[in-house]
């Protein structure tokens, strides 16, 4: 069939009849995608809600909580989780797990597990003193108080570094000058007082003097006794952030004080005095001392 030609107005409107049926048909294809797509949502949306339907409550670590710690009630909290996000061995209530001490580290945020917890008593052979020394170490005691202990705030399982404060003899005078230097640093902290790693005592020390026991090498060791013996010995506490990086720690006196913090060069010692000699003489029973100098004897005692 052939069609006559458009003429006139109709030809005119021809145009805009093709426009709105183009239109008509862009917003057709629109709706049905825009649709299709409502659905795909509405499915992953019910999906998601599916798997926080019922949630479970479980017990979570209220803050970073260290191997060898006591539970109790600021450590934890409580969260609802998806029951299929909730861990094996989790627990529900604070309850279950307070008093318990935790045998592994365990971060804020996580879920408190039976497995890295348990109860004092319930010490395991190898965690006796002497099987948390490690290979190489000794375990050595020192009495600290609440100055030389950090305020009492060292426990089992930091790391601290050892500090000897001493009296150093200076030539040509009476009193030596008070050093303090750095012997030891990243020492491991075995126990304080009857607490050892990863095991709690039911009684907390009420002393302001204690005993911290430290994991040194067997030269290390009789270094410390000798330190004790011969000065003051203080502990300084290390940050867990820390790892055991070691740093260079120059020994520390007045006169070092007065050159790098005031830039005033200590005076030159005093001249020794000179040297003074003694003979002992015995005529018979008696016993003479005869105090000689360069130019002879200066004065003789009898005994």
């Amino acid at each position: 069939m052939i069609f006559p030609p458009l003429t006139g107005p109709l030809k005119r409107a021809m145009p805009l009849v093709f426009a709105g049926v183009m239109g008509l048909l862009a917003v057709s294809f629109m709706r049905h995608y825009l649709r299709q797509e409502r659905q795909k949502l509405e499915r992953e949306r019910q999906r998601l809600t599916a798997d926080y339907k019922n949630p479970v409550e479980v017990v979570i670590a209220a803050k970073d909580l260290p191997e060898g710690l006591p539970l109790e009630v600021e450590h934890l909290t409580t969260v609802g989780v998806p029951e299929k996000f909730v861990q094996p061995y989790a627990v529900s209530s604070p309850r279950d797990v307070l008093g318990k001490v935790t045998i592994a580290p365990i971060a804020e945020g996580e879920q408190i597990l039976l497995t890295k917890v348990r109860r004092p008593e319930d010490v395991p052979v190898d965690a006796t003193l002497s099987g948390l020394t490690p290979k190489g170490k000794r375990a050595v005691t020192i009495g600290v108080d609440a100055i030389t202990g950090v305020g009492g705030f060292v426990r089992p399982g930091d790391t601290v570094d050892i500090l000897w404060s001493f009296k150093l003899p200076q030539p040509g005078q009476s009193e030596g000058q008070v050093v303090t230097l750095t012997l030891f640093q990243d020492v491991p902290v075995l126990a304080v007082g009857r607490d050892i790693v990863g095991r709690a005592t039911k009684t907390a020390e009420t002393s302001p003097d204690y005993t911290v026991t430290l994991a040194l090498t067997p030269q290390e060791t009789s270094v410390v006794l000798f330190a004790r013996e011969q000065g003051r010995i203080q502990l300084s506490l290390r940050s867990r952030l820390e790892g055991d990086e070691r740093v260079a720690i120059a020994p520390t006196s007045i006169t070092t004080i007065l050159e790098s913090q005031l830039g005033i060069k200590a005076p030159a010692g005093q001249a020794a005095a000179p040297a003074v000699k003694t003979v002992e003489i015995y005529r018979g029973m008696k016993r003479d001392v005869v105090t000689l100098s360069e130019k002879g004897a200066l004065a003789t005692q009898d005994e």
